[in-house]
This record gives C-alpha cells, structure tokens and sequence, in this order.
C-alpha cells in the first residue's frame, strides 16, 4: 500500500508539473503572439501617420487652402490606412504648426492582447510623424509616371535649362530620371522618388533621390466646359486666316504656310489631331487648347512657327493644353519646331508624354513655362528653356507649381 501511494504521488506530481509546463508554454506563446501582433500594430500605425502627414502638407503647398481641409486630407488618410487592422482601437490628432509650414500628426492606438485576463487585455501604443515644407521650389518640370524608367529622359545632345526652378520626377524606378549620351539637364533642384542614371557632367546638381512622391497638382482642377456639338469639323487650313474659339472635331491642320491667328478663348480639339507643319504658323494671345477623346494631341512640325501665350482668365487660366483625362496612356505630344521660343503657360498632359525633336531652343523667349506630363522625353539637339519670370507676366500660375510650388518631407 505504502508503495503504491508513492507511486499515485509520483505520478499526481509530474501530471501537476506537466499541467504547470503546459500553461507556461501557453503564456509564453501568447506573450509572443502579442509582442508580434503589437509591433505589427505599431508599424501599420506609423505608415498611417507619416502618409497623413505628408498628404496634409501638401494641402498646404497648394494656395487657399483652409485649415479644415488640411485637418481632413489627414484623417483620410489615416482612416483609409487602418481600416482592415483588426483588434486595434485608435485616435488621431493632427496639428498644423510653424506658421503653416508643417503638420504633426499623432496616433494612438489600444490593442486586444491575445493573452486577456491573464496579463493586461490590452496595450496601448502612441506613434508620430512631422512634415513640413521646405522653401518655394518654383516645381516647372513634373513628371507623373510612378513605375516608368526615364519618365524623364534626356538623350543626345538635349538641353534643358531651369536655373531658377524645380525639376521633380515621381517615378520610383531607379532609373525613373535619365541623361545619356552629351545631353545636359540643369535646374535650381532636381528630385527623383526613385533613382537616376547619368554619366559625369549630365546633371547638375546631382538630384536628390528617395524624395516623396509629389501627387499631380492638378488633379483637382476642372477639365474646361466643352459641346458634344462642332464648330468645325475636319478643318485644313491652307492660307491665312483669323480662327475663333470653340470645337475642331476631327482635329485641326494648319499647313502650307498658312499664318493663323487666335484670338482669346479655349479651343477644344476633339477626335483628331493639331497639326502644324509645312511652314505655317499658328499665333495666339491668351489661348487655351483642351484636347478632348482619344485622338486629340498635338504634332508641331520642324518648319513650323508657334506662339502661345494661357488665358489670364477662366476654366484654362495658366493652361495652355489640358488633356482629356480619360485619354489613353502615352499618347505622344510633339515639338519639332524649329522656332516655338514663346510658350507661356503650362503644359498639363497628365496622360500622355511630350517629346521635344527639335534642333533650336524651345520655350526661352516666355517669361514662364511650367511642364506637367505623364513622361518628357528630349532628344536630338534642342535647348528647353524653363524660365521662372513669374511676375514678369500676368498669366497666373496654376497652384501647386511655380512660385506655389514647395519641397516636403517628412522631419520626424
């Protein structure tokens, strides 16, 4: 008998001591479930912070911006940003300082621990991130493309001057900003989301790589009114003669010497092609070009002369092209011309790419041009001028480039 209560007591000892094994095994899982789970929460919280941050900067970059609005383009993205986290908790505080040059966004969040009653139910974690705006970066060069190689490319011989403002790339590509061959590109700051591929002397000064994706700043601009009805349809014009605004369906050729003018106003090119060429000329004072479906771009040929100057007024002030958003990607827009040196206004061609061919300058007789397109591409021997003469000229710039234009980043 007395061996066999040693024996239950033996076996009753190790069951308690397996039992104890057991439940500290359990514990140590859900402990460590709940370190993953909490530094997973913290990480998503953070990403949350920081896009909430940059995105209510650069509400501020853009003029007339109230404070309301930059409060809310922060909550948005931080609500869109957790939305599937699940067991967490949260609220946010977002803060504009510094005189409206920076905002501090701080969120704090409760999570559900695995491990309950045992321990604490639940964790609290509190992160933050600060962005602010850097200076005015007079932004005259911007291209949209996220994944392109060479969204901006530079081959040949191509020059492109911007002394006195920005060129930014929002490509992530390592190569998203390219110069090869004896092409030069010179700006007053030159940024790359991504990367860039240049030999010695291509660039200058060296860009700024890993910069902040700078979202299209016109996104939120109205495409200009337009009529489903023609004005012209298929119109060639082969001599000289004064055009009106309205609608060009089938697009617009000018050619054979033809001298045009235009008088102020939008001109919407729908279903085809501006085309330019044959030694015409197409001269237009306050003018804005809405290029409207599928076929609409423009093609300015080598023995062509263009002068441009956007509207001071209206759905296109500071426009001179707008592309129809709902245009096909890489659609291409061509300067040739061998003589385009008054181009002011902007260049808004959020789709489509817009290639300079051209062996003169391009653009340096404005006292302004800014460029918005989805790529630029430069090749053979052109010089494009990129000046920053914003006073100079009472054609406003859009908001969000030129002297509206700022640098963001993120400082905490």
């Amino acid at each position: 008998m007395g061996t066999s209560r040693i024996v239950c007591d033996e076996r009753g000892g190790v069951a308690v001591m397996v039992g104890l094994a057991a439940a500290m095994l359990g514990a140590a899982v859900a402990v460590a479930l709940d370190y993953s789970s909490l530094s997973s929460k913290r990480v998503a919280l953070q990403k949350a912070a920081d896009s909430a941050a940059l995105a209510a900067v650069r509400e501020l970059a853009v003029a007339n911006t109230t404070d309301s609005q930059v409060l809310s383009a922060a909550r948005t993205i931080v609500v869109s940003a957790l939305r599937h986290e699940q067991r967490l908790k949260y609220t946010m505080q977002p803060e504009i300082l510094d005189n409206r040059r920076a905002v501090r966004v701080v969120v704090a969040g409760t999570i559900e621990n695995w491990f309950g009653k045992l321990s604490s139910q639940f964790s609290s974690v509190s992160v933050s991130a600060k962005a602010r705006l850097y200076g005015s970066t007079r932004l005259c060069v911007l291209t949209l493309d996220t994944d392109a190689a060479s969204a901006t490319h530079l081959e040949k011989n191509a020059r492109l001057a911007a002394s006195e403002c920005s060129v930014y790339s929002d490509s992530r590509s390592t190569q998203g900003l390219a110069a090869q061959d004896a092409a030069v590109l010179k700006a007053e700051r030159i940024c790359t989301v991504g990367g860039y591929s240049a030999g010695i002397g291509n660039i200058s000064p060296a860009p700024t790589t890993d910069c902040p994706s700078y979202s299209d700043p016109l996104a939120a601009r109205p495409a200009p009114p337009s009529s489903t009805l023609c004005d012209f349809t298929k119109l060639v014009i082969e001599y000289s003669r004064t055009l009106a605004p309205g609608t060009y369906c089938g697009g617009l050729q000018i050619s054979n010497g033809a001298q045009v003018s235009l008088p102020p106003g939008t001109y919407v090119i729908s279903g085809g092609p501006l085309t330019v060429n044959g030694g015409a000329a197409l001269k237009g004072e306050n003018v804005g070009f809405y290029m409207k479906g599928d076929l609409a771009t423009f093609d300015f040929g080598p023995d062509s002369t263009i002068s441009l100057s956007a509207p001071k007024s209206g759905p296109m002030a500071g426009l001179l092209f707008f592309e129809d958003r709902a245009a096909p990607l890489l659609r291409t827009f061509r300067i040739k011309s061998g003589n385009a040196r008054r181009l002011l206004g902007t260049f808004y061609l959020s789709r489509g790419r817009l290639l300079i061919d051209t062996n003169a300058s391009v653009a340096d007789q404005s006292a302004y041009t800014v460029i918005v397109a989805r790529q630029l591409k430069l090749t053979a021997n052109p010089n494009l001028v990129m000046n920053a003469m914003y006073s100079s000229s009472d054609v406003p710039v859009p908001e969000g480039l030129g002297p509206n234009g700022s640098a963001i980043m993120l400082t905490q």
